[in-house]
């Protein structure tokens, strides 16, 4: 049995989606505050959900009971009304704690890459919930994934295909590693019984590390036009960084940060030891542009 933490997200129900067709029983942790449209998606892929609070430990335990792995990519992250502090730092290493009480085997954890932050709340958290995870006495994965195509190229974040206009943190030219969300699941479901994902920390990208500009590039080909792109300077991301107040507007200025200093991961060695087929850039990006058709 597998436990699921952070299943009504984006990447949970990826991850749900990946453990569900390999087959055993998997559960879905949920809070009595989840939209039920939600848990609805995870019960019609096979997902048992179970209800539990990050401020209960006895109801973490519940849910991890009798489980040989928990995957968890829980974060407050584009979520309001959740804080860092609660879900990103105190309910991850609430969570490794009752797994280890409850003897769960493996613990894999959804992390981000290691050239990411270095004082921001977000990556604080993380590190200390790697450091937490790696002392647990259980077996661990730590998955350490570049930049989500379907985030960082998105409207949500100035990437703005259909609207004509595009934003790129930085100059544009460092190259980096865009990783597709359902990869990253299949790399997440690949590591609970995998020999190569025990007790490592995996760095993960995509199949080729492409700058921003020649992203750009890549879809006015697509749209068959040209996009006005709007450059924030590093100067411009650090004077953000420091009049940030919100701990979740100090991490996202860290991310963008770390994205204009490019995030190149060589993938093609683990890759073909985990099997894995990783998705092109194009091959997203056409796809989305066939969406939008």
């Amino acid at each position: 049995m597998i436990l699921v933490a952070g299943a009504t997200g984006e990447l949970g129900r990826a991850i749900c989606r990946q453990l569900t067709e390999k087959g055993g029983t998997v559960y879905g942790m949920v809070r009595s505050s989840s939209a039920p449209e939600a848990v609805a998606e995870l019960e019609a892929l096979g997902v048992r959900p179970v209800q539990a609070d990050l401020d209960d430990a006895d109801s973490l335990r519940e849910a991890c009971s009798g489980c040989d792995a928990v995957v968890s990519g829980m974060t407050a992250m584009g979520r309001p009304g959740d804080s860092i502090d609660k879900v990103d730092r105190d309910g991850q290493l609430a969570l490794v704690d009752a797994a280890a009480e409850e003897g769960v085997e493996r613990f894999v954890y959804m992390s981000y890459s290691g050239a990411i932050g270095k004082d921001d709340p977000l990556t604080l958290a993380k590190r200390a919930v790697e450091r937490t995870l790696k002392h647990s006495g259980m077996s661990w994965t730590v998955l350490r994934p570049s930049y989500f195509m379907e985030t960082w190229l998105s409207p949500a974040l100035g990437f703005d295909v259909a609207g004509g206009r595009v934003r790129i943190f930085g100059e544009g030219r460092a190259p980096i590693s865009w990783v597709a969300r359902d990869d990253v699941a299949a790399f997440a479901a690949a590591a609970v019984d995998s020999e190569e994902a025990r007790n490592a920390t995996l760095e993960i990208g995509g199949p080729e590390a492409i700058a921003p500009l020649d992203v750009v590039k890549l879809f006015e080909e697509l749209a068959g036009r040209r996009l006005e792109v709007e450059l924030v300077s590093e100067a411009e991301l650090l004077a953000a960084q420091k009049a940030a107040r919100a701990p979740q507007e100090r991490s996202l200025t860290a991310l963008m940060l770390a994205y204009a200093r490019g995030n190149a991961v060589p993938m093609e060695d683990i890759a073909e030891r985990f099997d894995l087929e990783l998705t092109p850039l194009r091959d997203w990006a056409v796809r989305q542009a066939g969406d939008a058709d």
